[in-house]
């Protein structure tokens, strides 16, 4: 309080004189109004971080939200939120991330409880492009790579009459690729790995070998629909490998296989989970690193038309944050109808977000536990970060305003559920 007391005061001093010089005198009506000029400063200066929180607070209340008695409150908050929006930890502890409106990096040294002001990547229209938003990496060598896309008429991507992508938007090279190597001081020219056609990227990581592995969704064809690749770079972003495809077939805009999750297992394999239309997700395994991917079928995971978010612990222990099909009361939603989105229609809830772990490389699961609940609106998209080992914040990027923030210790969640039983 005393901080922003003095930043108040501060502020008073700063905007009066900018009040007196921009009308070049002080006449005596503007000496008589400074008392209450000053206290309308104060109230805004003061008063409003708190009103906004009651405020945000309020949003959330009004969706009906419930959290699970393990869950409690971290410090963390972002300024914002979008679907692809990662946070890394630098060399020196603080936090980093990309903010919803691109071209920028934003930085917080208390944890995430405030943030700096976004500082500019590139100067806008610099070729050969502006940045946008996208998934921020950190590398292990302390490289930092934003991937992002430069996407154009989506109002008009699809040609239902065909069901199929329109041309215009299926011929874009959309996707771009850019490093750091001073802690985001200064930038790299963006490059294009591969041509493509590209979509939402929702997980990354990094390998025990050093491997940088992205799911990246790509539009295909006759008919339309989206299919998998695992993009892969071993000299932090400097040259990348693409994997082979995956392809599990789907008509529509959002069909096929879209929005995977990666982790690494103990045993040095990746899993893949991927979203799909078909009430689960599919999974594919990579023995190298995910320069190519097998085993590619339906898993024993069911799901919604939802992103979910696989991470691997610092003590190996895999968590899975997800939705899945059915509420926890086992109601389940009725199918959509066909639309340019699915042919067949699509079941989707958003309520509900549960969580799981396995300890034996995703051989079995624990039963899951609805860690969140909102009866308005949705909560989606959740990104897990692990700021210390054992300790997880877990926060929704896509869905109802307020985003959704949650903590849960290592104890926690070995005691929501036996650690090995069957789903």
């Amino acid at each position: 309080m005393k901080n922003t007391l003095t930043i108040a005061r501060i502020t008073l001093k700063s905007s009066w004189r900018a009040v007196c010089r921009l009308l070049q005198f002080q006449p005596r009506w503007l000496t008589l109004i400074r008392p209450a000029f000053n206290a309308l400063l104060l109230a805004l200066v003061v008063e409003l971080p708190a009103l906004a929180a009651d405020l945000a607070a309020g949003r959330a209340a009004d969706l009906e939200r419930r959290l699970h008695p393990a869950v409690s409150a971290p410090p963390f908050r972002l300024p914002a939120v979008f679907d692809e929006q990662t946070v890394v930890t630098l060399g020196d502890g603080r936090l980093m991330s990309v903010p919803p409106e691109g071209n920028a990096t934003i930085v917080s040294s208390d944890q995430g409880r405030t943030w700096s002001a976004p500082r500019t990547l590139r100067i806008t229209g610099t070729p050969p492009v502006t940045p946008t938003r996208g998934p921020l990496i950190r590398t292990r060598s302390g490289v930092l790579i934003i991937i992002f896309h430069t996407v154009d008429g989506t109002d008009t991507r699809w040609d239902e009459a065909q069901r199929d992508w329109t041309p215009a938007f299926h011929n874009q090279n959309n996707l771009w690729m850019t490093r750091s190597r001073d802690n985001g001081e200064t930038w790299d020219v963006p490059q294009q790995p591969f041509p493509g056609n590209y979509g939402t990227i929702v997980s990354t990581i990094q390998t025990s070998d050093g491997s940088v592995v992205v799911p990246i969704q790509v539009t295909l064809q006759q008919p339309g629909r989206w299919g998998m690749y695992g993009f892969v770079t071993k000299d932090d972003g400097q040259t990348w490998q693409r994997s082979n495809l995956i392809d599990i077939g789907g008509n529509g805009h959002h069909d096929g296989a879209i929005e995977a999750t990666v982790a690494e297992m103990s045993n040095g394999r990746l899993l893949m989970l991927i979203r799909t239309g078909y009430e689960k997700f599919w999974e594919a395994y990579s023995d190298n690193h995910g320069r190519r991917w097998q085993d590619i079928r339906h898993s024993q995971l069911d799901s919604a038309a939802a992103p979910g978010q696989l991470r691997c612990l610092a003590d190996g222990r895999l968590v899975l944050v997800w939705s899945r099909l059915a509420l926890e009361d086992g109601t389940i939603l009725p199918r959509s109808e066909p639309s340019a989105s699915y042919a067949a229609g699509v079941r989707s809830q958003r309520r509900e977000l549960a969580l799981s772990y396995s300890t034996d490389d995703a051989k079995t699961w624990s039963k899951s536990v609805v860690i969140a609940r909102q009866t308005k609106g949705s909560i989606s998209y959740p990104f897990i970060f692990e700021p210390i080992p054992g300790e997880l914040w877990i926060w929704t990027r896509y869905g109802s305003m307020p985003p959704l923030y949650m903590r849960l210790s290592e104890q926690d969640i070995v005691g929501l559920a036996p650690p090995t039983a069957p789903r």
